[in-house]
């Protein structure tokens, strides 16, 4: 075995659910539900910090095949929330 592998679904915060994958120290969305659908992430165009009144936020940039979306993971509490989402384009 590589490293250690671990997927756990964890976060609400309305009707948000998020599994991830934590290998070799670092997290990775893999997967996430809302609104009672299931949305399964393709890629991660980008991963960046922010800090917002003395909290800290992790933030991925995810794409779905469907939408592009921003997932927030608050580093404080491990709750998850989507802050911006809009439909993917796909060129042909």
């Amino acid at each position: 075995m590589s490293g250690l592998d671990i997927r756990i679904i964890f976060g609400y915060i309305q009707d948000m659910d998020v599994m991830v994958k934590f290998t070799q120290g670092k997290i990775k969305p893999e997967m996430f539900w809302l609104n009672g659908r299931e949305y399964l992430i393709k890629n991660i165009a980008l991963i960046f910090e922010r800090n917002d009144g003395g909290r800290k936020y992790l933030c991925f940039a995810v794409d779905t095949g469907g939408m592009m979306a921003e997932l927030v993971m608050d580093k404080q509490d491990l709750n998850w929330r989507i802050t911006k989402c809009q439909p993917s384009c796909t060129w042909t």
